[in-house]
């Protein structure tokens, strides 16, 4: 998983090469173009691994990407189904869940903990703030710590993935690994 949030990443950092970014631009930065390019960017990838991908929309359709299915629990899922067998489930890889609008811990904590139920899924967690509040950054990864650290179903070799876009100061997106400790 590290391997394809760090090319996720290098993509993400040349933001303002992609054919959206104006469109994103002249729309006030609104958020959820880069949140549907998030997504789009992780759908791409599962497809290479042959799982298909939930979410809510596909801003980016002419990317050559489309959701297989619309939003599930989570904003982002990849999933296997059976090829024979009535198409039962058969397993869930990756839940992705974003809030780069509230730069807040309380945006944070809104979607952060359902990421916990998901059990031998990869969990990634996608966030913004400002560099003129680097305290708010850090309550949020004191409390990532925290919450794996006493969920009793997080495994000892499970990861949870923070992708972090410093919006306002470099722009550039980067990540840290959580494991139980």
């Amino acid at each position: 998983m590290k391997e394809i949030i760090e090319r996720i990443l290098e993509k993400l950092n040349t933001l303002e090469k992609e054919d959206f970014y104006t469109e994103y631009e002249s729309n006030n930065k609104k958020y959820n173009y880069i949140t549907d390019f998030i997504k789009t960017l992780f759908g791409q990838e599962g497809e290479k691994l042959g799982y298909e991908s939930a979410a809510h929309e596909n801003r980016f359709a002419y990317k050559d990407f489309e959701y297989n299915e619309r939003e599930w629990m989570f904003d982002f899922v990849w999933y296997k189904m059976s090829d024979t067998n009535d198409q039962v489930m058969l397993s869930v890889p990756l839940v992705l869940e974003s809030e780069l609008s509230n730069k807040s811990f309380g945006g944070l904590k809104v979607d952060f903990d359902k990421l916990l139920v998901a059990s031998d899924s990869d969990k990634v967690f996608v966030t913004s703030y400002d560099y003129r509040n680097e305290e708010e950054l850090k309550k949020k990864e004191e409390y990532i710590q925290k919450a794996i650290n006493n969920y009793n179903s997080f495994k000892a070799d499970e990861t949870l993935y923070l992708i972090i876009w410093d919006e306002n100061d470099t722009g550039k997106f980067y990540f840290k690994e959580f494991k139980k400790q």
